[in-house]
């Protein structure tokens, strides 16, 4: 009798539908859901900030038609509207950009990130790349809002302030400073609006006790930080404060402005780090 044994080799699926159920082999090539890249994720991130600043957009620029509307009647009923244009007038476009967070993440409070841990990149680099698409979309409505004032004062005749070429960039510094702080606090917090209502409400009753002399060191400490000669407004205008000329007039200081620039921009970014990888609340 012919007795046949087993190869132990050979497998024990060796029938031939069987084959490669035991081993398969590796898989070569792309992964079937692979890691998305850093320019991806932006590209992605920037559309759904625009996405998400479309409501606030549109109000805002139908304020910015009603206004220059406005303007347009000035100028035909009374004559020049002189509507003038300067560094000075990104102030406004600045503090703004305090708010755009609260606009880039509504919605999303802390407790309601936990489906960070679910995206392909982490909940931080995620956080990160969304506040740097709100930060281009920022910069983006500062510029718009520069090239709107522009052709405000051509058509009112108001003109140009001559200021040094550095003078035009410190709104865009002052804008990203403000912004970066607005994105801290509102990743750290799910209530930001109170504690910008808070502040604001604060710094307005501690002016009723600047003569106040037990409250001094509170006071000049508060104007330092606003109006001082490294104060955010100097981050915002380039312009300090020079109390050797008659009247204290506002001087741009290009020197100052960089050092108030690097100062609250590194404040800011260490700010902003912190907050976005912070664990969300679940």
């Amino acid at each position: 009798m012919n007795t046949t044994t087993a190869d132990a080799a050979t497998s024990t699926f060796s029938m031939p539908e069987n084959v490669g159920l035991t081993a398969p082999p590796p898989l070569e090539g792309a992964a079937l859901n692979p890691v998305p890249g850093w320019m991806e994720v932006l590209r992605e991130q920037f559309a759904s900030v625009g996405l998400a600043l479309r409501r606030e957009g549109i109000v805002v620029g139908s304020c910015a038609l009603l206004f220059t509307a406005f303007i347009a009647w000035v100028q035909v009923r009374y004559g020049a509207a002189d509507v003038p244009l300067s560094p000075g007038e990104g102030i406004a476009a600045a503090m703004m950009a305090l708010l755009i967070p609260m606009a880039v993440w509504k919605g999303e409070d802390p407790a309601r990130r936990g489906y960070h841990h679910a995206m392909p990149v982490g909940h931080g680099e995620h956080a990160v790349a969304r506040g740097a698409a709100g930060l281009a979309w920022t910069l983006a409505a500062v510029a718009a809002f520069f090239g709107w004032m522009g052709l405000l004062s051509g058509i009112t005749g108001g003109g140009v302030e001559p200021v040094e070429a550095w003078q035009w960039v410190a709104p865009f510094a002052g804008a990203t400073v403000l912004y970066l702080l607005g994105s801290a606090l509102t990743l750290a917090t799910s209530r930001p609006w109170r504690w910008l209502g808070g502040a604001a409400v604060g710094y307005l009753f501690l002016g009723a006790f600047r003569a106040v002399d037990a409250a001094s060191a509170l006071t000049d400490a508060v104007d330092a930080v606003v109006s001082g000669r490294y104060g955010i407004t100097t981050v915002i205008t380039g312009l300090i404060r020079h109390t050797e000329y008659m009247g204290h007039p506002m001087l741009a200081d290009a020197g100052t402005w960089l050092t108030a620039t690097f100062l609250w921009l590194a404040a800011a970014l260490s700010l902003f780090f912190w907050a976005a990888y912070r664990q969300p609340e679940q």
